[in-house]
């Protein structure tokens, strides 16, 4: 066992490494990439002259070099140079790049382990250094103009400097609990928008891909964050790409104005969304006269690839940027940590459950292992009692102490098959035999005694053991379905609280969710009303509107606080049916208590169930065990467990008793689901069930033991389709034993339901007092009826 676990230690140290590896690969190729196309972002001073700068690349490598490792500086610093390179001839001076950027590279390969303001001060004496170094040899200027101009560059490296840091420790909490600020999201946007516009004037037959990816960028951030988000998105990629380009006023109004547009229609969908920035676009480019084969080629394919981009990406850039989803994000992950915690130390429990039982088998196999020195034990016994005093106890224990040994287990062994018989060695040796025989009788039948009582309580242990374990096994079915989703609806909070506020009703707070079957639950707290029906007739169509579904107050779905003076009303989707029961129940004739019990009701998961329960024998004892089962049945359908859960642990609870008088007990359970009217019928050792649908009856039967004849049950679940009208009839056996020669005989039934009436109450009491007549008013056994219609909502 223990090798297994470190077989299994390894694969996850091993999966672990792997992950870490692919993670530290990706990082690093977004460090070169990024250095390659922030070195390569130009700002120009004019649009006829070819002059500019282009100090992102060097800020970049700084904050690299004080931040990160040396790896990593060096492959930021590979980015640098590449970008560099492909660019310097078109700058006049761009050498000055490359050298700061060498410069730099392998001042921080030197020095790697000192302070960061130290190491940040040397950072900008060496691009001070760099620049008049390269003034100096490539100029004519005085050494004063020479200064001067490598200042300018130095500090115009400064702002950016701080610009890329702080946009770089943002994006270090991304995929974390953090929250990101309005300034912060715009600091990233700007980074980003730095990324498209170091792409540059590279095209593909003439249509530029920078533009594309521009407006990629900013219709996605659009679409993700809103019109507020899209309009921020738009004006900073419109003044970056304008000062890389020297065309600024076109620029910002060219992608403010789409992200604005666009992040308007967010909530139409990505098709409208697309459509409203094709109209927009090309109103724009009607309106500047710039409209071309181009232009409409660049817009068509920007929209393309926004349409194609994952569901999964944007949801999870949504996370990032905005915050109530991030914290719908978070508390559920928290919710679950909480449910997992929660479940580890119920497996706790389960565990020790499974111990005890393990432990009570044990015990039952260390009496067996004490039966193989029982012979030796009664020899002994048997010699302590006779031979203790006699005169020749040292000649046949001493002297011949193998033959006496032998002898006196033949003595036993006869005495316990019935016949005592001393062997011939006893006979001419022993002078007690009539004592030798008695103690030998006593012996053997107190042995017996003990024996049944030892296994009486081994019978037990084991009975306990069996059912420990079953119960062990039902916990860990309940902690699956405990782990089943609940998600929170942040989305539907919101639209609740605007219709809300909107209408003037005052609350104190909503809390919306959907269940494991996926129906919306409301809990709404307000101030305390006296009277309940405002909530019915005001509230509810006011929420029916604001959901556009259907929904209800559930039952006994007020909850009053006193203390706060406060009322939390519990709201779910309203049902699609109904189901109205009734019973009637006779006593087998001289008894005044029935072995029958039922019971009917609504459950919290939008269900409908009802439970019929016959216990065995009739009387007060018959009753208790029905009355037993059905309480424990309905408890656990009402907590919300599944059919097999449920009737597999009141099994194993029914089934811990060791009386010889054991009393047992059937189960006739019909659950019906009051949204789609899908019924399933468990029988346990019940008779069969009727379904009325007109002037047709189906039966419904099903074989099974009654619950405490067998350890666990196999279920044999029917599922049948239920409609409006339709009128479901479970009976006890008491209602077809009706004469010995039909016993069990539901003929007469089935024929009398096809031209019955259907009230619950009335039918129900009909066919008692039926069964009733055709038992000749002579009632042998308890007889209940449990009549169930559905009606539509």
């Amino acid at each position: 066992m223990q090798y297994e676990l470190n077989i299994n230690a390894y694969k996850n140290k091993k999966a672990k490494k792997s992950f870490l590896l692919k993670t530290e690969l990706s990082k690093m190729i977004f460090i070169l990439i990024s250095g390659l196309l922030l070195s390569r972002v130009t700002l120009l001073f004019s649009q006829t002259q070819n002059n500019g700068i282009a100090p992102l690349g060097i800020a970049y490598l700084i904050v690299i070099g004080l931040k990160r490792s040396r790896i990593k500086t060096a492959i930021a610093s590979i980015g640098v140079l590449i970008g560099y390179a492909t660019i310097g001839f078109k700058l006049p001076g761009g050498a000055v790049y490359l050298i700061t950027t060498a410069a730099l590279a392998l001042y921080y390969e030197i020095v790697n382990k000192s302070e960061k303001r130290r190491k940040e001060f040397v950072s900008f004496f060496i691009i001070f250094i760099s620049f008049i170094g390269y003034e100096i040899i490539s100029n004519n200027y005085d050494l004063g103009v020479n200064i001067t101009l490598a200042l300018i560059n130095s500090l115009v490296v400064l702002p950016i400097y701080y610009i890329i840091k702080y946009s770089f420790n943002c994006l270090d909490e991304i995929n974390s609990n953090y929250f990101f600020t309005s300034e912060e999201i715009v600091s990233i946007a700007i980074l980003f928008c730095l990324f498209v516009a170091g792409i540059g004037d590279i095209s593909i037959k003439y249509f530029s891909i920078r533009n594309i990816l521009a407006l990629v960028l900013v219709v996605t951030i659009a679409y993700i964050g809103g019109a507020s988000y899209g309009a921020t998105m738009g004006v900073a990629m419109g003044i970056i790409l304008g000062c890389t380009s020297n065309n600024m006023m076109a620029s910002v109004g060219f992608y403010g104005v789409g992200g604005l547009v666009v992040g308007i229609f967010k909530d139409t969908g990505k098709i409208f969304s697309v459509l409203s920035g094709i109209l927009i676009y090309f109103a724009l480019g009607l309106y500047s006269e710039s409209i071309n084969s181009q232009f409409i080629i660049e817009i068509v394919s920007s929209l393309v690839i926004f349409l194609l981009i994952p569901k999964k990406l944007y949801k999870n850039i949504e996370l990032e940027i905005n915050t109530e989803k991030k914290q719908e994000s978070i508390n559920q992950i928290h919710l679950n940590e909480l449910k997992e915690e929660f479940t580890l130390k119920l497996r706790d429990f389960s565990s020790v459950l499974n111990q005890v039982s393990k432990t009570l088998e044990d015990m039952d196999a260390n009496d067996k292992l004490l039966l193989k020195n029982k012979s030796c034990e009664f020899v002994e016994n048997l010699a302590d009692r006779v031979c203790i005093d006699c005169e020749k106890k040292n000649s046949c224990w001493r002297g011949d102490f193998n033959n006496t040994y032998n002898s006196f287990q033949a003595l036993i062994k006869s005495t316990e098959d019935g016949e005592p018989q001393l062997p011939k060695t006893l006979e001419t040796s022993c002078v007690k035999h009539f004592t030798l025989l008695k103690n030998a009788q006593d012996i053997v039948i107190n042995h017996t005694v003990n024996s049944n009582i030892k296994d009486k309580f081994s019978e037990g242990r084991q009975i306990i053991s069996t059912h420990i374990s079953n119960i062990s096994y039902s916990l860990s079915n309940v902690l699956d379905e405990f782990k089943r989703e609940v998600t929170i609806c942040s989305d539907l909070e919101r639209m609740l609280r605007r219709g809300l506020n909107k209408s003037y009703i005052e609350y104190n707070d909503v809390f919306c969710y959907t269940d494991r079957n996926g129906r919306v639950k409301i809990k709404l707290t307000m101030k305390e009303c006296e009277n309940c029906e405002y909530y019915e007739g005001k509230l509810i169509p006011l929420l029916n509107e604001i959901m556009h579904i259907p929904l209800s107050i559930v039952d006994d779905g007020y909850i009053i606080n006193k203390d706060t003076n406060t009322c939390t009303l519990l709201i779910e989707e309203m049902p699609k049916y109904n189901v109205i029961s009734y019973g009637a129940i006779a006593s087998k004739e001289g008894e005044t208590n029935t072995g029958d019990s039922y019971s009917f009701g609504k459950i919290n998961d939008g269900s409908y169930i009802t439970i019929l329960s016959d216990g065995m024998g009739s009387g007060p004892d018959a009753e208790k065990e029905s009355k037993s089962t059905v309480d424990l049945v309905e408890k656990f359908m009402e907590a919300g467990f599944d059919e097999d859960v449920t009737i597999n642990t009141v099994n194993s609870i029914i089934g811990m008793k060791f009386s010889e008088s054991e009393k047992y007990a059937t189960l006739d359970l019909s659950k019906i689901d009051l949204y789609n009217g899908e019924v399933n019928f468990v029988k346990i050792g019940a008779v069969s069930s009727f379904i009325k649908r007109g002037n047709q009856v189906l039966v419904v039967d099903s074989k099974n033991l009654p619950f405490g004849l067998v350890d666990e049950m196999e279920l044999d679940i029917i599922k049948e389709e239920l409609m409006p009208g339709d009128v479901l009839v479970n009976v006890s056996d008491g209602i077809l034993d009706i004469d010995k020669l039909n016993s069990g005989n539901f003929i007469w039934l089935k024929e009398y339901l096809k031209d019955c009436c259907t009230d619950p109450r009335e039918l129900s009491e009909n066919i008692l007092q039926k069964a009733i007549t055709l038992s000749n008013n002579l009632l042998k056994d308890d007889m209940t009826v449990l009549v169930s219609k559905v009606y539509a909502v």
